[in-house]
């Protein structure tokens, strides 16, 4: 008897807990902020507050009022230091998520015993130095390559030397059988690129294989800021963002679309109709 108890209360427990993590999940894949300046406390009712206590509690609101009992339960009867709505415990659900799919990730990269490291270091609002690693590899499941985000790594020291020491012991952490890094691809800041001092050197002397390349689009971004000192082709950019400015206007945008019609019927003048709004 005790023991179909304890496996009840299981059960039960799992039953309840089990909304909050899927309303946890749901606003990570929308994108949506979990907290408002009231998410704080337990929830005396499931009415809508006089302030705004954030997306996630609204979200809890409105699925126990659409009938989930366990989550009425939950969120009403429980003790008081058993609510599991809390920041910190939202904050959990999400460690874990990311941790499930860091390790789907790695899972891929190891199957497809060939992968690229693509890496850049910024500063984030509150003043930290975080490197921002992804990879590129094919999945093999469907045949396509990929390029999958892993994770910002806080950084101390920017030096080529340190930064490759960060990237390195951070793959290894992760679970990458780095025996299979086989390109890098970083801007072209001396930090990174440098040919003696950069972080590609010293991740070419541990991998030998792992060619370094100058990311694609931050050479496109140079590539462009170079060509706009050329006098012509900034005044050219001018000209466009000024017709861009002068169209861009209700009654204007009715007019070129009634002109495209008239002057250039069928489908790619419907095509040209539909960008219009939004200003291209």
């Amino acid at each position: 008897m005790l023991n179909s108890q304890l496996k009840q209360q299981i059960v039960d427990n799992r039953k309840r807990i089990l909304p909050i993590i899927d309303t946890v999940i749901l606003c990570g894949r929308q994108g949506l902020a979990l907290r408002g300046d009231g998410d704080h406390g337990n929830m005396q009712s499931l009415e809508d507050p006089l302030t705004n206590d954030g997306n996630f509690r609204a979200l809890l609101r409105y699925r126990a009022n659409g009938g989930d009992e366990h989550l009425v339960n939950q969120l009403l009867r429980s003790g008081l230091n058993a609510t599991y709505i809390s920041s910190t415990i939202q904050n959990e659900v999400i460690h874990a998520c990311n941790d499930l799919i860091l390790a789907d990730v790695v899972e891929k990269v190891n199957a497809a015993h060939c992968f690229s490291v693509l890496a850049d270091e910024t500063a984030d609002i509150s003043g930290t130095e975080q490197f921002a690693l992804c990879v590129r590899y094919m999945d093999c499941d469907v045949g396509v390559v990929r390029e999958d985000f892993l994770q910002f790594v806080p950084v101390f020291d920017v030096t080529g030397k340190s930064l490759a020491t960060v990237l390195n012991d951070s793959l290894i952490r992760f679970g990458i059988d780095v025996q299979y890094l086989r390109g890098q691809g970083y801007d072209g800041a001396a930090a990174m690129s440098g040919r003696l001092h950069g972080a590609q050197s010293y991740v070419r002397a541990l991998h030998p294989l792992a060619l370094y390349v100058h990311c694609g689009a931050h050479s496109l971004n140079l590539a462009i800021s170079d060509a706009c000192a050329v006098a012509p082709i900034r005044n050219c950019l001018g000209t466009i963002g000024s017709v861009y400015n002068f169209l861009n206007t209700p009654k204007r945008l009715e007019v070129l679309r009634s002109t495209i019609e008239r002057l250039c019927p069928g489908a790619h003048a419907t095509r040209l109709v539909q960008m219009c709004p939004t200003g291209e």
